[in-house]
């Protein structure tokens, strides 16, 4: 579970509508190409490149673990989290090589 500090920091960032902690969001982000479930802390939609390097940063600071969704137009492993921390993925696209 993520402190509130954490859960704040994140809201304040991306906006409440593109961070969720609820169950749904949460279930909806804990699976992956392998049957294994692992519900993740928090489940962020970063609107920039600017916001995803300050999550970078900060989990990277806070020792938090990231885990990157794609758009799920292939479903690999490893796409869920093994321990505590946050599961993001892109909602718009950014440059030309990226689309959700």
């Amino acid at each position: 579970m993520l402190e509130k500090q954490h859960i704040q920091y994140f809201k304040n960032l991306v906006g409440e509508e593109d961070f969720f902690t609820d169950l749904a969001h949460l279930n909806a982000y804990c699976y992956d190409a392998t049957k294994e479930r692992h519900l993740p802390s928090g489940v962020i939609f970063p609107k920039n490149e600017r916001e995803i390097s300050q999550i970078l940063k900060y989990c990277n600071e806070h020792r938090l673990i990231v885990v990157p969704r794609g758009g799920w137009e292939r479903f690999y492993r490893g796409s869920v989290e093994r321990e505590w921390g946050a599961n993001f993925k892109r909602r718009k696209a950014f440059g030309q090589n990226f689309r959700n």
